[in-house]
């Protein structure tokens, strides 16, 4: 059979060949799962980055919701602090004043029984004493310290008996684990009185504290 082409070549399909039907599926399906894949690529960022926002906002409202208690935390912790350091300098403060209550609480425990207590009385008077310098150790300087005293005074009917227990009780006071620490001496000193018109011996314990240098 014979073929005539009178639109010389222009009219006829051309024929298609397996490579060409591939290459041109290619061209097109390419082009939509690439754009399929940044489509889905985008839509989970998006869903991501809108759930990371609405924890953002929780925690930004749960933040603000307990910055009450918060700044009211750190409030207490700071009063914490200081109530710790000003414990610590009453402390500090305590261990370098005399506590004189429990000082005249031994001093009447272990008065003896033939003694009749006539005087308790505290005194404070100043010494000079020689102590490091602040700015050189290896050098001392003089300075004025608060020296405590305190005057007992007793008395007994029997002055031999008397004399006796006014020895038994100074050794007392000096053993003595509330004075021992702070003791420096304690000196007697006796006269003849008169109490309730009865003639008595009288005498007077000085018990002389160590200086606190401050």
């Amino acid at each position: 059979m014979y073929k005539v082409d009178l639109l010389k070549g222009e009219g006829l399909p051309i024929r298609s060949r397996p490579g060409g039907t591939a290459f041109a599926c290619l061209v097109i399906a390419v082009p939509m799962i690439v754009g399929t894949t940044m489509v889905s690529v985008y839509i989970e960022h998006r869903v991501a980055a809108s759930v990371q926002q609405e924890q953002l906002a929780r925690l930004r409202r749960a933040i603000t919701a307990l910055a009450p208690a918060l700044q009211e935390e750190r409030t207490l912790q700071e009063h914490r602090a200081l109530g710790i350091d000003f414990l610590g300098n009453v402390k500090t403060a305590l261990d370098r004043r005399m506590q004189w209550s429990p000082i005249v609480v031994t001093v009447v425990e272990n008065l003896p029984e033939t003694l009749i207590l006539t005087k308790v009385e505290t005194y404070q008077s100043l010494a000079q004493r020689r102590v490091p310098s602040p700015g050189d150790p290896g050098r001392t300087i003089s300075v004025s310290v608060p020296v405590r005293s305190l005057e007992i005074g007793v008395c007994g009917e029997d002055g031999y008996a008397a004399s006796h227990a006014v020895r038994n009780f100074q050794d007392r006071l000096r053993s003595s684990p509330v004075l021992e620490p702070w003791l420096d001496a304690v000196t007697v000193s006796q006269e003849a009185q008169t109490l309730d018109g009865q003639a008595v011996v009288s005498y007077e314990l000085n018990c002389v504290f160590k200086p606190v240098i401050e």
